[in-house]
């Protein structure tokens, strides 16, 4: 990214002011992906995209500010925002009726989501610790799993990704987190490629594969 916010603003301040001024962007001006979502966030940091999402509550007027941020942040591979796009695993997309229409069911809805998948293992931890926690809602801890998967998809270890969740649950003492974690390991398995299935399911019983060292 290009620096700070001119004549030094505050990012949430200037960022929302401009939402509400340009909430909406027709599709057929957009050349990359968000192009014109946020004209206030252009020439942000990392550093200022993070303090941005840190601050912000998502809403309908900043909804799309949020989605360039998390974006951005996604494609600059910037670590110290992991926690923070975490938080915003249940954070949709938003569309309006006809761009839902335009864009079809193929792609992400949830932009942290494909954003932690760009950002790759560095991520695992956190991730981890959503499919965790009580306080995750189930559409976030379904997306933390999805993130997990694809990240070990990405290197070819989808049996070593189930295996890492097994170990997990065999390791933790807690009942609660016990069971989130046994969701997780059998809900991995319908994420593994035809070829590696036999693999995952071995990993899913015993914590071990032929990836797992």
């Amino acid at each position: 990214m290009r620096g700070a916010m001119l004549g030094g603003m505050k990012i949430p301040t200037i960022a929302v002011t401009l939402c509400l001024a340009v909430p909406f962007v027709a599709f057929g001006q957009v050349h990359e992906k968000y192009e014109g979502w946020c004209y206030g966030l252009q020439n942000a940091s990392s550093p200022d995209l993070l303090d941005f999402l840190n601050a912000v509550v998502p809403d309908e007027w900043n909804a799309r500010c949020v989605t360039w941020a998390i974006h951005e942040l996604g494609t600059e591979h910037y670590e110290p925002a992991i926690p923070a796009l975490v938080r915003l695993l249940d954070f949709r997309l938003p569309l309006t009726p006809a761009e839902e229409v335009f864009r079809g069911t193929s792609q992400a809805v949830f932009p942290a989501e494909e954003a932690l998948e760009m950002i790759g293992k560095k991520a695992l931890p956190e991730v981890l610790s959503a499919i965790e926690a009580d306080s995750t809602s189930a559409v976030a801890r379904g997306n933390a799993l999805a993130v997990w998967m694809e990240i070990y998809r990405e290197h070819d270890e989808q049996p070593k990704g189930v295996g890492r969740l097994k170990q997990e649950e065999t390791k933790v003492s807690d009942g609660a987190i016990k069971q989130r974690l046994r969701w997780a390991v059998q809900k991995a398995l319908t994420y593994c490629n035809p070829p590696e299935k036999s693999a995952c399911e071995q990993a899913a019983r015993t914590g071990n594969s032929e990836q797992v060292p």
